[in-house]
């Protein structure tokens, strides 16, 4: 494992248990709120330098943004009744696959991560959801079709 890998495992690693010190007991949504910042962030970097467009499909944007940020080392994205799922088997990021701290409740901030950059590069407030098994298969799931946010 390389440094930049190391190095973004302790950030996430110490932003959930800043969340866990901040608001009591970790919290998955908590860190979905804090996360959909970053990834807001991330998604202007991505158009920025032309990565994606606002044209971009979900299903492709999730497999740039996995690839950009290198938190699945093993995923697999699936689409099924207007969803795409981003099923990660490796995680790059999880604290449970580095021997890192486990928590109450689950601090992934991969979600988060995904529905900011879905946001700004589609210009939507979604809705997606997580089914996280720490250590073992992620699962996060997005609607295909968002809807535009009306101005």
């Amino acid at each position: 494992m390389d440094n930049k890998i190391e190095y973004l495992h302790r950030t996430f690693m110490g932003l959930g248990a800043a969340i866990g010190e901040l608001f009591g007991k970790s919290s998955q949504e908590q860190t979905n709120l804090f996360a959909s910042y970053i990834g807001t962030q991330i998604g202007k970097l991505l158009l920025e330098k032309g990565i994606v467009t606002k044209d971009t499909p979900v299903n492709e944007l999730i497999r740039i943004i996995a690839d950009e940020l290198e938190f699945g080392g093993e995923y697999e994205i699936v689409e099924d009744d207007g969803m795409v799922t981003l099923a990660i088997k490796k995680c790059n990021v999880c604290p449970e696959k580095v021997g890192g701290p486990a928590f109450e409740t689950t601090v992934c901030p991969v979600p988060g991560i995904v529905r900011g950059v879905i946001d700004v590069v589609k210009g939507t407030s979604g809705e997606g959801y997580a089914k996280l098994k720490p250590g073992d298969e992620c699962k996060i799931s997005e609607c295909e079709m968002t809807a535009e946010v009306e101005s």
